[in-house]
């Protein structure tokens, strides 16, 4: 990490926010936040975190938090793609409210939609991970000691043009950077929300899909890398303290070279050895769970993992570019299976080359793995900026529209059975939709629940999996026999499971009253 040449001490403070996205998830803290507070603090700066997702506030109320502070130094909003365009609503208010201060925006959303940022009225967008850039930035605004020219990993506007300069060396050794700040905990805590943290950055796949190596490629260096045991178990004793007991590690892959069965062997012991109860979810490659590997992880304190398996045939997995084959994805289930492990089992149905075949052979395994936590029935391919699998479809002449308002890029399939499936699937999980993502919001987030808790709802996710499997085989057949009415089978088969499902409403409704939880999610933006 480079050392700011000047203190940061005495100068205006600096607001770091983040509005809420627009999804169908419950509010989790936003990690990246905390580093840049901590990283800016450590240095003397006086930061404030505003969270609108946390704290539940419009963008009219991030408005009024700003505004009831000191005139800030410069205010930087934390964005998804998911939050874009409320994000540039908050700044462009800002402004209305006659508050002349820098604004910079950070994150997925501006790395891939730099111009859109800056045409909106953003002084600058950074590009890639953060932490050395905004305490440039904070030189730059405070002391004119720096010229933007002379910032790496940034675009802003000069003349009326806009500039990109060059690429920053992303931060190669994490244990360098200080523990993120815990503004926001005590609202995850009071949310049974797990708190965040993370052991790693990046991952070594290079799936064609994934936005993940696309933002490492904007820094130079790996695309993964890894803080020590030692300071992410001294991370996890000092959180605990602070209250916490469940922890999201949201590392995009915990497990890549050097990282082994002996690594996690390590870190069982020094989590056990210091007597820490810690609940841990992560995300791990299919093609690095090995029996061991997860008997260890499991010893450590994980209970939970998101596994990318995308796809049960080898057809599909072959155009993502998938590490995984599907005998591997198979035996990493039968692992988690064997350990007692909650998976949540990313699931890619329809891309753009998907074939009747295809569904088959997902439908088959997916009924075998019925067990698995998924996001629904329906599913495709997200068209992210950025992304090899976008450039492929721009190629191809097969993108339809800019923007579904979600950042994923609208485009059409090849098979006309497949689109027929596609349709009826997509309208049947819409049917249903606002139940299915309260049913598995708690397992899949995840929240801090008690063993009990979590045994109540993945029932629940699973009987809602058992039913769309069913009408999943019942449509596959009608469009296979030549069928073309598929409104008609839909609209029938959701009428004569209406008393089923409101059953099934009743029942998750009771879970979250029993488990002191609240849904006040956004209606899913995927469906729109």
């Amino acid at each position: 990490m480079r050392e700011a040449a000047l203190p940061l001490r005495g100068i205006p403070p600096i607001v770091l926010a983040t509005p809420a996205p627009i999804t169908h998830r419950t509010a989790e803290e936003n990690l990246g936040l905390g580093y840049l507070a901590s990283i800016l603090r450590s240095k003397g700066a006086n930061v404030q975190i505003i969270d609108g997702w946390l704290g539940g506030l419009t963008s009219d109320e991030i408005v009024d938090s700003i505004a009831r502070l000191p005139v800030p130094l410069w205010i930087g909003f934390s964005c998804y793609r998911s939050n874009m365009a409320r994000a540039i609503e908050v700044m462009q208010l800002l402004g209305q409210r006659g508050l002349q201060t820098p604004t910079i925006a950070g994150g997925y959303g501006p790395t891939f939609h730099p111009d859109e940022f800056l045409n909106a009225g953003f002084d600058v967008v950074v590009l890639g991970e953060a932490e050395e850039t905004v305490c440039e930035l904070s030189e730059h605004f405070a002391f004119g000691k720096l010229d933007l020219s002379d910032i790496s990993g940034i675009s802003y506007k000069h003349d009326g043009k806009i500039v990109r300069s060059g690429r920053r060396p992303a931060v190669a050794n994490l244990d360098a950077i200080p523990f993120p700040s815990r503004d926001t905990i005590r609202a995850s805590l009071e949310r049974r929300s797990a708190v965040h943290v993370l052991s790693s950055r990046g991952c070594a796949a290079h799936c064609t899909f994934c936005s993940i190596v696309a933002f490492a490629k904007v820094s130079h260096g790996s695309h993964w890398r890894q803080r020590s045991i030692e300071k992410f178990v001294d991370e996890l004793e000092q959180v605990s303290r602070l209250g916490a007991t469940c922890f999201k590690v949201i590392d995009d892959s915990l497990i890549e070279p050097p990282r082994d069965e002996l690594w996690c062997r390590e870190l069982a012991d020094d989590i056990q050895s210091r007597g820490l109860r810690v609940r841990l979810r992560g995300s791990i490659r299919a093609d690095r769970v090995t029996d061991e590997a997860i008997r260890q992880l499991k010893r450590a304190g994980f209970f939970a993992f998101s596994c990318g398996i995308e796809n049960y045939s080898e057809s599909a997995l072959k155009r993502m570019a998938k590490s995984a084959s599907v005998d591997q994805n198979l035996q990493a289930l039968d692992v988690f299976e064997k350990h007692g492990i909650y998976v949540q089992a990313g699931h890619i149905l329809f891309d753009h080359g998907t074939t009747m075949e295809e569904l088959r052979e997902n439908h088959r395994r997916m009924s075998d793995y019925v067990w698995t936590i998924s996001k629904g029935i329906f599913s495709e391919m997200y068209a992210a900026e950025g992304t090899p699998f976008t450039r492929l479809l721009r190629k191809r002449n097969l993108i339809d529209a800019n923007d579904d308002g979600t950042g994923n890029r609208n485009y059409r399939l090849a098979d006309e059975d497949v689109v027929q499936a596609y349709t009826g699937l997509k309208r049947w999980h819409k049917s249903h939709l606002r139940l299915y993502d309260k049913a598995i919001d708690a397992i899949s987030a995840p929240k801090a629940l008690e063993d009990e808790e979590l045994v109540e709802f993945h029932a629940l996710a699973t009987e809602l999996r058992r039913h769309d499997l069913a009408f999943m085989e019942l449509l596959l057949d009608s469009v296979e026999s030549g069928a073309h009415d598929v409104d008609g089978l839909v609209d029938a088969q959701v009428a004569g499971n209406k008393i089923k499902y409101q059953t099934l409403a009743t029942r998750v409704d009771h879970a979250y009253a029993s488990a002191g939880l609240v849904y006040d999610a956004d209606a899913n933006p995927f469906f729109g």
